[in-house]
C-alpha cells in the first residue's frame, strides 16, 4: 500500500482540529478506515464522527481541500493486486494440534481470487459426503502430513452472507505457520480454499475431485485413467469468470438455497484450474449442495452444468452420496468408469444408509465406516478390499467387483507395503508421506447452522468430536500483522 494513507490521516487530524474550532465537527475524529475499494484503484476513507450543519462556504472548502488531496493520492495508487490488497481484519486462535478457528470480519473477494491463484497447487482430495434428513456429512482424504487445517468463520457484511466451515489439512499451510500467530499475505487466499461449509440460509457445499478423462457422455472421447483438465462451462453473458476452486466461496458468499445456487453457477464463466498455477495441476472437481429440502450434485460435463438433483432427502441415491467418479455419468448410463475412485465407499454408505440415525452420532458412526485408514486393513484380494483406491486405469467395467481379477503380484506386494507402512506409527505425520487418511470429518446440521469436526480420524490431536455454531463460535485471538 502507498504511503499516502499515513500523510492523509495527517491531514484529516490537523484539518478536523481547524474545522472543530470553526464549529463543524462536533467531536475531533475518532476513527479513520483507509482502504482500496474493492472494485477500483481509488483510495476512500471513513471517518467515524458525524457533522453538523455547515455552511455552504464551509462545504466548498472542504470539498475542494479534499479533491486536491485526493487528486495527489489518486497519483500515487496502483491498480490492486494481492500484495497490495488492505490487509484483512481476522482472529486465528489455536484450538488443538493441527486445528485452528480464522475468523474474517470481512475480505476482499477480488484479492482473495488472485491470491488463491499465485499460492495453491489445487490440491485433490479423495472424499466422501453424504446427505440424510437434516444432516450431511463429509471426510476429506488427504496424504497423512503435517499441515494445519481450520475451521473458518466469515461475517456478514453487505457483499456476503455469514458462513462457517473448514479448510482441509490438504497442503495449505503449515500447522509451524498457523501457530505462529503471524500475519502473511497468505490469508488473503484462505477464504477461497474452504472445502465445506455451511451459510447463514442453511445452504451447504463440499467439494470433491473426480476424474477428468471421462467429463463428456460420449465414451469415445474417453480418455482411461486420466485425471487431467476437465470441461467447466462457458456462459456467452456473463460478466463473471471464475476458477471452480473456489465455487464453493462463491455459493456460500451469495446463495439463500439450491435454487438460488443453481442460478448463480450458471451465471458465470467457469474454468478447471489447467495448469493453474502451474503446469499439470489440474483436476476436475464436483460439489455437492444442500438446503433443507433440496440435495444436488454439480458436474460440468460437455461444457455445461449437470445435476443429480433430489427432495427425497431421506434415500441413497447420486444426489445424495458423492464420492469420487461423475455421479451423473453413472445415473445416466448405469455403468462404472474406468477411472476414478471411490465405488467400494460409495457402496458403503449407500448399504448403511437405510439404518443410519438422522442425527449427530449416526453420520458420524457411517463417515467412520469410510475413514480413508479402512483402505490399509481389509485383506488383499477379499471382497471388502478396496480395489479402486490403488487402482486408476481398469480394463473393464465393473472389475472392481471381480477380486479375483486383483490376485497378482503388482498389486499384491505393493498393498502389502502400504499396508506395513500404515500400521506403523513413525510413519504419521511424516512430510512426504504416500499414505492416505481422513483429514477431517464433518457433519452438519443444516436447521441449526452449526456442525461437528475431528480431524485426523481423532488419532492423536483430537479425540472427541467439537460442535461449531455460525452463530455461537467466535475466535479471538488476533493475529499479529507483520509484513
Amino acid at each position: 500500500m502507498p504511503k499516502h494513507p499515513v500523510f492523509f490521516i495527517a491531514f484529516l487530524t490537523i484539518f478536523g482540529d481547524f474545522y472543530n474550532k470553526m464549529g463543524v465537527f462536533t467531536r475531533s475524529c475518532q476513527k479513520i478506515s483507509v482502504f482500496y475499494n474493492s472494485k477500483n484503484s481509488w483510495m476512500e476513507y471513513i471517518c467515524s464522527n458525524k457533522t453538523i450543519k455547515t455552511s455552504k462556504m464551509k462545504k466548498l472548502i472542504l470539498t475542494a481541500l479534499s479533491a486536491c488531496f485526493l487528486a495527489t493520492v489518486l497519483t500515487g495508487c496502483k491498480e490492486k493486486t494481492a500484495a497490495n490488497a488492505a490487509v484483512p481484519e481476522l482472529c486465528n486462535t489455536p484450538i488443538a494440534d493441527y486445528l485452528y478457528g480464522v475468523e474474517y470480519d470481512d475480505y476482499d473477494f477480488d484479492a482473495a481470487a488472485q491470491a488463491m491463484a499465485k499460492r495453491f497447487n489445487s490440491a485433490a482430495p479423495a472424499c466422501s459426503e453424504v446427505r440424510k434428513g437434516n444432516f450431511v456429512g463429509r471426510n476429506l482424504d488427504w496424504y497423512i502430513n503435517t499441515d494445519a487445517a481450520a475451521i473458518i468463520k466469515i461475517n456478514k457484511s453487505d457483499a456476503r452472507y455469514a458462513s462457517i466451515g473448514m479448510i482441509g489439512a490438504n497442503s495449505v499451510f503449515s500447522n509451524e505457520f498457523a501457530k505462529s500467530g503471524e500475519y502473511s499475505p497468505l490469508y488473503n487466499a484462505l477464504p477461497m480454499a474452504t472445502t465445506d461449509g455451511i451459510n447463514e440460509n442453511g445452504v451447504f457445499i463440499g467439494v470433491n475431485v473426480m476424474p477428468t478423462g471421462e467429463t463428456s457422455f460420449d465414451e469415445s472421447t474417453w480418455e482411461h485413467g486420466k485425471w487431467g483438465h476437465g470441461a467447466a462451462y462457458t456462459n456467452p453473458d456473463a460478466k463473471e469468470t471464475h476458477c471452480v476452486t473456489y465455487l464453493a466461496r462463491v455459493i456460500l458468499d451469495r446463495a439463500k438455497s439450491v435454487a438460488d445456487a443453481k442460478q448463480i453457477i450458471e451465471s458465470i464463466n467457469w474454468y478447471e484450474p489447467n495448469g493453474f498455477p502451474v503446469p499439470g495441476a489440474s483436476q476436475a472437481f464436483h460439489w455437492l449442495i444442500s438446503d433443507a429440502t433440496t440435495s444436488v450434485v454439480l458436474e460440468f460435463l460437455d461444457n455445461k452444468p449437470y445435476y443429480c438433483e433430489t427432495t427425497d432427502i431421506n434415500a441413497p441415491s447420486y444426489a445424495t452420496i458423492m464420492t469420487n467418479f461423475t455421479n451423473k455419468l453413472m445415473e445416466e448410463k448405469g455403468l462404472v468408469q474406468n477411472s476414478g475412485n471411490g465405488y467400494e465407499r460409495y457402496d458403503l454408505l449407500k448399504e448403511a444408509y437405510p439404518t443410519t440415525e438422522e442425527s449427530f452420532t449416526g453420520m458420524q458412526d457411517l463417515l467412520k465406516e469410510v475413514w480413508y485408514s479402512k483402505a490399509y486393513t481389509k485383506e488383499i484380494g477379499s471382497k471388502d478390499f478396496w480395489f479402486t483406491e490403488f487402482v486408476e486405469d481398469v480394463s473393464a467395467k465393473d472389475l472392481y467387483k471381480n477380486p479375483d481379477v486383483w490376485k497378482n503380484e503388482t498389486y499384491t506386494n505393493a498393498m502389502k507395503v502400504n499396508q506395513a507402512n500404515f500400521n506403523d506409527k513413525a510413519n504419521w505425520h511424516v512430510a512426504g508421506s504416500p499414505l492416505w487418511y481422513t483429514t477431517h470429518t464433518t457433519v452438519y446440521d443444516l436447521a441449526a447452522r452449526k456442525f461437528h469436526v475431528l480431524i485426523h480420524e481423532g488419532r492423536d490431536e483430537q479425540k472427541d468430536f467439537m460442535e461449531v455454531s455460525l452463530n455461537d463460535t467466535h475466535f479471538e485471538k488476533p493475529l499479529e500483522h507483520k509484513k
